[in-house]
């Protein structure tokens, strides 16, 4: 019979404490080497995963998103397609505006404002559309990726089995306007949400042909209350209240004219939106004119503007215009399709500042593109969807409550 003494026991008891602890330490060592391995095996994974940005038009935001792109590592190649000429992009005559934060954003873009055609006023930079895509269409021999520049090219469907059969993994930005057709083409919903803006307004514009195209800086007027007894509306109720603002912008030969007033129930704001005569409503915006115009500006008589202004004939509801769906991806394409610009969101009433809000979207591209070309789980591509999607809404919202005031009821100029 085998017995065991005190000692024994303990040696026992030692000998198989150290074997776990032997046990325990190599587990965590493996799980450690693991660990390290996964993650060198992901950073190298992020580091080499690369994408195609397609881009649908070339505009402002077309191009801009282009710059973008060219900047980011995770991208190999980048096809634009275009459906005007270059010459008649860089013609394109009508005035585009830029606030400060958006003049600070294209800075850090290495565009040059000092060595763009148009000036500053309050913040504000302006000059001419055309010349705006000349400066970026002047960059693009740079970029550091390949570029296949597609100009003269209508998306079509065609374009977009071309776009699938595209190798690896493609990001897709539908830049191509308000009227495009390439967010519906590429498989986003075509619904868009309406938010009023709490306001009215009516717009006017005007093509002299015998000016010149100079950029002019926008002009802002407040308080306006219109006699308007001979066409059997009481203004009397008006007296109190903080009238219409009239906001006179855009270039010498193409002059547009916004006006508005916070929503309210006087007899006035009434009459004027319920009451079609286009007869009102262009003496409205002729007395505007001329009493708010340039000293450089002739006045407008009857008979011209009769011809010559195009006007809303009574005041609408101001409204912001979101598409439903503004990200998407399409597994069997391994394709993301983003709607930027006025292709995701516009007004249906124009400010002089437009562009700033199609150009918002792109402030967080950068980091949209890096987390589409990373994206390898289900939960990668949602999140980066999910970002995309919570940035699209947060731009609306602030614009539906910070954008109309500040471009077109505040006094001061941001």
């Amino acid at each position: 019979m085998l017995t065991m003494t005190t000692c024994d026991v303990q040696s026992y008891r030692s000998a198989v404490s150290a074997l776990a602890m032997q046990h325990l330490m190599l587990t965590a060592a493996m799980v450690v080497l693991f660990v390290c391995t996964k993650s060198y095996v992901n950073q190298l994974r992020r580091q080499h995963a690369r994408c195609t940005v397609v881009i649908i038009g070339a505009g402002p935001v077309g191009l801009t998103s282009l710059i973008i792109a060219s900047r980011n590592p995770h991208v190999n190649r980048i096809v634009v397609y275009e459906e005007a000429s270059r010459l008649a992009l860089v013609n394109r005559a009508h005035q585009i505006a830029f606030d400060r934060k958006t003049v600070l954003f294209l800075k850090g873009l290495d565009v040059d404002f000092d060595n763009m055609e148009g000036f500053f006023e309050k913040n504000i930079f302006y000059t001419r559309i055309g010349i705006f895509l000349e400066y970026l269409l002047n960059k693009l021999p740079r970029v550091p990726v390949p570029l296949d520049l597609k100009m003269e090219t209508k998306f079509t469907r065609e374009r977009v089995q071309e776009v699938e059969t595209l190798e690896g993994r493609k990001v897709v930005l539908a830049c191509d306007g308000s009227t495009g057709e390439a967010a519906r083409l590429l498989g986003l919903s075509d619904e868009f949400e309406q938010n009023s803006c709490k306001a009215y307004g009516a717009t006017a514009s005007m093509d002299r042909a015998d000016q010149c195209c100079v950029p002019m800086a926008e002009r802002r007027y407040h308080g306006l209350i219109f006699d308007l007894a001979a066409y059997g509306i009481d203004t009397s109720d008006m007296q109190d209240a903080s009238g219409f603002t009239l906001k006179l912008f855009g270039s010498s030969r193409y002059r547009y004219m916004s006006l508005a007033i916070p929503k309210s129930e006087s007899m006035l704001v009434k009459n004027m939106r319920l009451i079609l005569d286009r007869s009102m409503m262009r003496n409205i915006f002729i007395k505007c004119f001329n009493s708010c115009r340039a000293s450089s500006e002739s006045e407008l008589n009857e008979t011209w503007a009769l011809r010559n202004m195009k006007f809303s004939p009574r005041l609408f509801d101001i409204k912001l215009f979101q598409r439903r769906e503004t990200v998407a991806y399409f597994e069997d394409a391994d394709m993301f399709v983003c709607a930027e610009g006025e292709a995701a969101r516009c007004y249906n009433f124009q400010t002089g500042l437009d562009v700033n809000m199609a150009l918002k979207g792109l402030m967080t591209l950068h980091g949209m593109l890096e987390m589409a070309a990373c994206s390898q789980t289900e939960y990668d591509v949602m999140s980066a969807m999910v970002m995309k999607a919570r940035d699209s809404a947060g731009i609306s919202k602030v614009y539906l409550s910070k954008g109309l005031p500040q471009s077109i009821f505040s006094t001061s100029f941001s």
